[in-house]
Formats: structure tokens, sequence, C-alpha cells
């Protein structure tokens, strides 16, 4: 495919069963630089979509400044870097890494509000049934962003209760640096409540991107800005585990670029992307909300901006269907138009 390319039909993700077609994902893609420019489009580019969980890498510069502003804060190490950004499986690594963030500054799991519930991969989830009676706060997919809110809230010097709420000041910090990074007034499209319950904004999905294209090139943005953006990247490329988990395609596009790409997952068949050594963001949604789909259509995306193939990569980008005997009775394909 030779770039720039934008059309206007979004991208199709067939799912075929010995040939015949059984399924079709439509998705909508934009990858764009660090003017909103469109490099690469398909479907409807300004579509309002909610990014979910996609938004932590953005969400997460909040914090990262503030440590930066305090004179006494430790310092993040890449698995807590990984760790606020991630929507983990809540393995044994993410649970402690989840405590040890909070003692490092003498915050306690309890102060969390984002709810317990057991693993979202099965087979730690099993483990953890056999295991333990009920899961904690700290096994939430989304405990590490959560823990990352509770040490911002003391780094501004404010109270920690009700933390999650919008119009909190930890969440007006991270409206203001989101708002900064793509551009938009957010407050001016709808928004709710997220699954952890943090806030759950919208707004057009190019925007979305041009905030991960700022992200992967931040020449525009202040130095603090840049040095935390800078953080956060190498902070997941070098801890690629710590942002997903075992048999997730964000660890596993981690541990195969490096930090010439962040990635990250969002529900609802949501996919983020800065492309780092090209300057460019990316932000693609299916329009059923299938994250099946959504992974097939990154794969597509990276290929078509040239990064090489990755065996580990083909059972997300992809993968083969097959029955409960193993045998193949299918294939996921997708055409970018």
């Amino acid at each position: 495919m030779q770039l720039p390319h934008h059309d206007t039909s979004p991208a199709r993700v067939e799912v075929r069963r010995n040939g015949a077609r059984e399924s079709v994902h439509l998705v909508d893609i934009a990858v764009v630089d660090p003017d909103g420019q469109v490099i690469l489009g398909c479907g409807d580019v300004e579509s309002h979509v909610f990014p979910r969980s996609a938004m932590k890498p953005l969400q997460s510069i909040a914090l990262v400044e503030a440590l930066a502003n305090s004179a006494a804060g430790p310092e993040l190490t890449a698995d807590e870097l990984a760790l606020i950004c991630a929507s983990h499986n809540a393995e044994d690594m993410h649970v402690t890494a989840v405590h040890d963030l909070l003692g490092k500054f003498g915050l306690d799991a309890r102060l969390l509000t984002c709810g317990a519930h057991w693993s979202i991969d099965p087979a730690t989830s099993i483990a953890q049934a056999k295991s333990m009676e009920f899961p904690t706060k700290a096994h939430n997919n989304c405990s590490g962003k959560h823990a990352g809110m509770v040490v911002l809230a003391q780094l501004m010097g404010t109270s920690a209760d009700g933390y999650a709420a919008l119009n909190h000041p930890v969440q007006q910090r991270i409206l203001g640096v989101l708002e900064q990074m793509t551009g938009l007034d957010l407050m001016q499209f709808p928004h709710g409540i997220d699954g952890c319950g943090a806030p759950a904004l919208s707004g057009p999905l190019g925007n979305w991107a041009r905030g991960f294209a700022v992200f992967a090139d931040p020449a525009g943005v202040s130095d603090e800005r840049a040095r935390a953006i800078a953080a956060l990247r190498q902070g997941i490329a070098a801890s690629p585990k710590m942002i997903a988990g075992t048999g997730r395609a964000c660890s596993m596009v981690a541990e195969v670029y490096g930090d010439a790409m962040t990635v990250k997952v969002g529900a609802e068949g949501v996919y983020a992307a800065a492309f780092h050594n090209l300057g460019l963001g990316m932000m693609l949604k299916t329009r059923d909300g299938n994250r099946r789909g959504a992974e097939a259509a990154l794969g597509a995306v990276i290929a078509a901006l040239g990064f090489p193939p990755d065996d580990r990569l083909t059972p997300f980008f992809a993968p083969v269907l097959r029955n409960w005997a193993g045998d193949e009775v299918g294939t996921i394909t997708v055409c970018l138009n």
C-alpha cells in the first residue's frame, strides 16, 4: 500500500470457515502525524469513540511530570512505569508491583476504588481460584493506573478521597494533559464511567490518534513532557510483560519491537499505537466492539507501515481458527481497502 492513503470505507476483517465468509468486523482506523494529517485512514476518522484503557499511556504523563517536579519523590522503575499504563493479567508480578508501588509512597491498596475481580487470563484465574478465597482490588486489571492516580493525589497535596471522580483535582490534572495531547476540549464530547470507575472520555478517532502521534514525536511539547513521554516509552519497552502479561498482544508487540512502538489495547475493540521511529500515532476501533477484529487490523497497520513481521505475533494478527481437536477450520484476513 502506498502512503498516504485514505479510504472512507472501513477496513474489513473477514472470518472464513472452509473458505466461506462467516463473519465480518468493520474497523475505523486513523494513523496521523503530530499535526493531525492523516497518513493512513480507513472508514470514519472523525467518528467519536471512547478509547477506554487505550489512553492510559497518555494519562500516565501527568504522574511522571508530577514526580519530576517533586523534590522528595522517589523515581519509578521500568516495571512501575509500564504498570501505570497497564491493563494487566493480575499475574503475581503485577499484583506484587501494585503493592510495591503504593508502598514506596507509604500508601495502601485499600485506597483504590477500582473494585476487585479475578484475572482476565483464564489460566491465571484458575490458579487464583485454587489459592485464594476472593481477589482484591490489586487484582483489578486497572489497578496499576489507579495506584498511579493515588500517588498523583499525594504528590499534588490533595486527598485521595474520590480521586476517580471527574471533578477531583487528580482527574482534572489528567484531563488537562489529555486535552493538550489531543488538541481538543474533551468536555464538549460525551463522557461516562469506565469499568474500573475512572472517567471514560470520548472524542474523534483522529484526535486520539494525534495524541499518540505527539507521544511518538514529542518535539512540539515542553522538555518536561518530552522527558515524561520518553520515560514511559522506555519503561514499557524494558518491561513488556508488565503492560499486559502472558499471552497478550500489547506485551508481545513491546517484546518484538521494543521502543520503536508503543501499543495499548482498550475495551470494545480499541487499539492505540505510537510509532516512535516514524513520528506517527494511531487509533482504531471495530464498529462491533470485537477485539479479535481489532488485533487483526492492528497487525495490518503495522505491516502497511513497513515493520518487519514476526512469527510471535501471528496468533494475534493472523490467527488460524481451530476446532477443539486442534484441526484448522478457518482463517481471519484483513483488507485495508
